[in-house]
């Protein structure tokens, strides 16, 4: 009787939690990308950080350079694959790895895509 009542618990435990995992906005489940979200504070810090890192690869100057949008992806640290307005309707994707706190090292770019829309949604597997 004891250990259907802790499998029990444990199944209901489980279940919360993935349905927690599934109806909150910042989590992502580990090693899939989550939902699209509005860029806030911190997304636009780390764009803010990375903006000459682009500027030096793509060979252009932006004066714009706000985030709209953004996915996560926790891996041995976080992807966020970023949308990145740079223009009067002409957008970037970004991929940008942060390591994980402990490491102490700084967020980078790993690749972007320019040409993109507003409209154009955000797909990790073309970053």
């Amino acid at each position: 009787m004891l250990r259907s009542k802790q499998a029990g618990l444990l199944f209901l435990s489980i279940s919360f939690l993935v349905e927690f995992c599934k109806s909150s906005g910042k989590m992502a489940m580990v090693g899939g990308a989550g939902q699209v979200q509005p860029a806030d504070a911190e997304i636009q810090l780390l764009v803010h950080n990375l903006k000459a890192s682009v500027e030096e690869k793509s060979n252009a100057r932006y004066e714009e350079f706000e985030a709209v949008s953004y996915r996560s992806q926790v891996v041995a640290g976080t992807n966020y694959f970023i949308k990145v307005k740079v223009g009067n309707d002409q957008y970037i994707h970004m991929k940008v790895f942060k390591p994980l706190p402990y490491t102490k090292d700084p967020a980078t770019l790993t690749s972007y895509k320019a040409g993109k829309t507003l409209n154009d949604e955000i797909d990790p597997r073309e970053l």
